[in-house]
């Protein structure tokens, strides 16, 4: 079983590593991004101790020019002290849970949600033109007008920075976010949303 940790890994869904939400245990673990806070560049891979065993006795020949890179390594090493140090994982705990009740709120509030999925401090708010039958707001592969971008757009023009996926609206703050920092920043979703039930559907 191979976990793909490279977006949730590093306390983003509120453990060190979103499989351990659950009840697996992965032979192998991809990671990057949030091992540095992304302030450098690497990435990585972890394997359980009989996956590595096999190559006690098999050479694994291979390479990469940048391996082992030393200033990426530190800063690696300097992000994941600091999540333990500044108690990184009870911070989205405690914000996520707080992030969660106002995605809930707005799925009750606009008829331009069909659903929101959340855990920690990674969330996506599912658009759509009708919440009985979940039609997207915009069609898989084909956001010809570019709605999606435009919404992505007005966010950014309150400084609501983030991005979208078909129609999802990803809602994935910093981790050191406060509980009033998400209150007051989710006002601003909470008007783009407002726009979408009056004009777009």
């Amino acid at each position: 079983m191979i976990c793909d940790e490279v977006m949730a890994g590093w306390c983003r869904t509120g453990k060190m590593f979103a499989f351990q939400n659950f009840d697996v245990v992965p032979d192998i673990v991809t990671f990057a991004k949030g091992v540095t806070c992304g302030y450098v560049p690497l990435g990585g891979v972890a394997v359980s101790k009989k996956v590595a065993a096999y190559f006690d006795d098999h050479l694994l020949s291979c390479g990469l020019t940048y391996s082992g890179h030393p200033l990426a390594c530190a800063a690696g090493v300097a992000c994941v002290n600091y999540y333990s140090e500044a108690h990184i994982l009870d911070n989205v705990a405690k914000s996520g849970k707080v992030l969660g009740e106002i995605l809930e709120e707005m799925k009750a509030k606009h008829p331009c949600v069909g659903d929101v999925r959340y855990i920690g401090l990674f969330s996506a708010i599912e658009l759509v033109k009708d919440k009985k039958t979940k039609e997207p707001l915009v069609p898989y592969g084909k956001d010809e007008k570019g709605i999606m971008g435009t919404l992505v757009g007005m966010l950014k023009k309150k400084k609501f920075m983030t991005y979208s996926h078909e129609n999802m609206l990803f809602v994935n703050p910093p981790l050191i976010i406060t509980e009033e920092q998400i209150k007051e920043e989710m006002v601003k979703m909470d008007e783009v949303l407002t726009y979408v039930d009056n004009e777009l559907i």
